[in-house]
């Protein structure tokens, strides 16, 4: 967690603390995560990913709305 949850840049509430799933191989269940720079279609799984720095998300949503907020942090040491 980096924080406290945000409040909603619409609404101004409280968001809520959340994450998002994408389907990886195998239909295995895992978080999102943020790629540096413009998508590169090619390699093994599609999208070249090798030397780039990568991110675990965290996302919170505003109950209110629906608004999304995601943040990718840098990982803790």
């Amino acid at each position: 967690m980096i924080g406290p949850a945000p409040e909603c840049p619409v609404c101004r509430v409280r968001m809520e603390d959340g994450h998002v799933l994408d389907r990886k191989d195998g239909n295995r269940l895992d978080r999102a995560t943020w790629t540096e720079g413009a998508p590169e279609k090619g390699g093994m799984y599609g999208y070249r990913v090798k030397g780039k720095r990568q991110y675990a998300t965290m996302a919170w949503r505003c109950p209110r709305c629906g608004w999304l907020l995601w943040f990718a942090p840098e990982p803790e040491t």
